[in-house]
């Protein structure tokens, strides 16, 4: 079973001008689908369709980029006071799982699990 991992980035959120834009930090390269992020900084933009489904693409100050089809779902949880990002845990590898942004509003990678 993959292990969750929570990840609260206050200080690590750059420059949001948008609640469909953030930018985080990995201190470890982190799995999305099947390419590998480099540890570093990430942009992270949500790319709004017509459904529920939503295109998550994310790129690396490194320069690799990648793009995920992602589901939207609202937070219930009361103590979002900041962006976050949850990694699921498989084997040795962090995987990208949910985005969470501060207005309670989430994006769950669809093959994440």
């Amino acid at each position: 079973m993959a292990g969750r991992l929570s990840v609260k980035f206050g200080g690590a959120i750059y420059a949001q001008s948008t609640s469909d834009h953030l930018t985080v930090h990995f201190n470890s390269p982190v799995m999305v689908g099947e390419t590998l992020l480099p540890a570093g900084d990430c942009d992270i933009q949500v790319m709004r369709g017509s459904s529920n489904n939503v295109v998550v693409v994310l790129r690396s100050q490194g320069g690799h980029a990648t793009a995920a089809v992602a589901s939207r779902f609202t937070d219930g949880s009361q103590d979002a006071e900041t962006d976050s990002i949850v990694l699921n845990r498989r084997g040795n590898d962090l995987h990208l799982y949910r985005i969470l942004f501060n207005d309670h509003t989430g994006y769950q990678l669809n093959n994440a699990e």
